[in-house]
């Protein structure tokens, strides 16, 4: 989810396509995977009977927004070679530099929802000031995205000629202004979602009665993925945040296996996010449901038999 700072002449992009070029199928697979992935998991919500928090919505918008920014130069026929005209490059490196941090805030706004849903129905109360926070919730992650592609349009009309082609397949400017910016948010982002996630997991060891309901198994295997996803970024973006200040000194081997690396974050919120049962059962149209297939579950049951999921609707 961080912003790689690598940059490799476009002179030589050939030669580095040659050199990566299972590395490069790779990560734009990955990508393609996580696009795909995010649009099924988002249409098939729309029509599920199941109601969801808009939070979940963005939060699958946000990562069909940070795959297209890095496929952007494949749709563009540039994704193995080719020098991509100046406009082009910009474009995407603009959207790059955002898409990291738009994609962090949306999954910080999600796990905000969840924690204070959770809160909401173990203490019986209603969430103050609801409506308020919900728009908080779903705009600023739209104005963090907007503000990191201003900014990094700002430092390439400055550093216009300093726009190069990078070695996985994406444009990044030699300045490195927008990488720390860019690493920087994805680092202050994830900590406070790691923090509210071991804040859920305490608040379900003490209510122990909980686990009593088969329905929590999947909310256990969410969090505790979700919350190891987040670690695994958060050590992955302080590699990039010291290296752009350190200013470099890995091969461009090294840097191409992190890219990878993290072009698993879009297929991992798929597999994480997507694959709850009214979204799957969704895809098995052809088959005959049976009665417990068919049961609709009440997004806010009774306290007694609570079912706590992502998408937990608090009217």
């Amino acid at each position: 989810m961080v912003q790689t700072v690598a940059i490799a002449d476009p002179s030589s992009n050939g030669e580095v396509a040659v050199q990566f070029l299972s590395e490069l199928k790779a990560f734009n697979a990955l990508q393609f995977l996580g696009l795909i992935g995010s649009v099924l998991s988002l249409v098939t919500a729309l029509f599920s009977s199941v109601p969801r928090q808009a939070t979940w919505y963005n939060f699958f918008i946000s990562w069909i927004v940070f795959c297209i920014s890095y496929l952007l130069l494949f749709f563009a026929g540039h994704a193995y070679g080719g020098e991509p005209e100046l406009y082009l490059c910009i474009a995407q490196s603009s959207l790059t530099y955002a898409a990291s941090p738009f994609a962090a805030s949306c999954c910080l706004a999600l796990v905000i929802q969840l924690y204070l849903n959770i809160q909401a129905t173990l203490n019986g109360k209603f969430i103050r000031g609801k409506r308020y926070m919900r728009i908080v919730l779903l705009i600023t992650p739209y104005i963090i995205f907007i503000s990191v592609m201003i900014e990094s349009l700002a430092s390439k009309m400055s550093f216009a000629t300093n726009v190069k082609f990078s070695s996985v397949s994406y444009c990044s400017l030699e300045n490195h202004l927008p990488g720390r910016i860019t690493a920087a948010l994805v680092i202050i982002l994830i900590v406070p979602m790691l923090v509210l996630n071991l804040l859920i997991y305490l608040s379900f060891r003490k209510h122990r009665s909980f686990l009593q309901e088969g329905n929590y198994t999947s909310m256990f295997v969410r969090v505790s993925a979700f919350t190891l996803c987040g670690l695994i970024s958060v050590i992955v973006g302080l590699f990039f945040f010291l290296r752009a200040f350190i200013g470099g000194g890995d091969s461009n081997q090294g840097l191409v296996e992190l890219d990878i690396i993290l072009a698993m974050a879009p297929v991992s919120a798929v597999v994480i996010f997507g694959t709850h049962k009214d979204l799957l059962n969704a895809w098995l149209f052809w088959r005959n449901q049976t009665p417990i297939a068919k049961k609709v579950e009440n997004p806010v049951p009774p306290l007694s038999n609570v079912h706590i999921e992502y998408e937990v609707v608090i009217e």
